[in-house]
């Protein structure tokens, strides 16, 4: 949107705000419509088109001691952020342990991260790092942190901190909805698993005489002796009737009891 010079600062940055939020508000949808993933990678990609001297931007996701960095705008946000997974020190990884935004118009020489900003200074040509907590659904078990990086020194200023607002609490919407759709994937595979395997302990039970117990070690053992999935040996054997390996009788049942 083009800005009248007549338009106070305060007006200016304030339309620039709407602007930033208009700009965001498709993604929404995006990550409800099950493209949660190229949504934070458009987050991250506006991130850089709007805000003023940002050159890339990621974003961060910790579960329990783990990092990774779930979108980014090129390879140099990828390293910049590896290398503070590595050190266990950086603007990101703090925000996402302290909750708070943290701010650097000078990496190098910075006390608080003295040694990834050495390295990310003089490897990747970082000076300015904004980095913002997102705010995520308690029951969710992780934190997420969008990272700024700009190679100019005092990059951002306070509309760069605001703009940075912005993206993060659209970022936390897009990072929940993604967080919690993967959840929801993960639980039916898991209950999908656990159907298959009660199918195939019915099956071993009834065609061996075993207990419950029995036929689920069947299945364990048959799982281990393959190097397959015990899921894997449970669906050949709810399709089958038998397991892996197991040889048919003349009659067409089991030639010998597995147990």
């Amino acid at each position: 949107m083009q800005t009248d010079r007549s338009v106070s600062p305060d007006a200016a940055r304030a339309v620039s705000l709407l602007d930033l939020a208009e700009a965001l508000r498709p993604l929404a949808a995006r990550a409800v419509e099950d493209e949660g993933r190229q949504a934070l990678e458009e987050l991250v990609r506006i991130a850089v088109t709007r805000v003023p001297r940002a050159d890339c931007a990621s974003l961060t996701v910790r579960h329990g001691s783990r990092f990774t960095t779930e979108a980014a705008t090129d390879e140099t946000a990828r390293q910049a952020d590896q290398l503070q997974y590595q050190l266990g020190s950086g603007p990101g990884v703090d925000t996402e342990v302290e909750g708070a935004v943290f701010v650097t118009g000078d990496v190098a020489g910075d006390e608080r991260w003295a040694q990834w900003g050495s390295l990310v200074h003089a490897e990747l040509g970082i000076s300015s790092v904004l980095s913002q907590r997102l705010t995520l659904l308690d029951d969710l078990d992780a934190v997420a942190t969008l990272n700024i990086y700009s190679g100019s020194p005092d990059a951002f200023d306070d509309q760069a901190v605001a703009m940075g607002l912005v993206l993060a609490s659209h970022g936390s919407l897009l990072v929940t909805a993604t967080l919690a759709r993967g959840r929801a994937t993960n639980l039916m595979r898991a209950l999908e698993s656990n159907r298959e395997i009660g199918v195939a302990m019915g099956i071993l039970m009834q065609r061996h005489n075993i207990t419950r117990q029995e036929a689920f070690d069947v299945l364990r053992a048959a799982s281990q002796g393959s190097n397959r999935k015990l899921s894997a040996v449970a669906n050949e054997v709810a399709d089958t009737g038998i397991l892996p390996g197991e040889h048919l009788s003349p009659t067409g049942g089991p030639a010998a009891s597995p147990v």
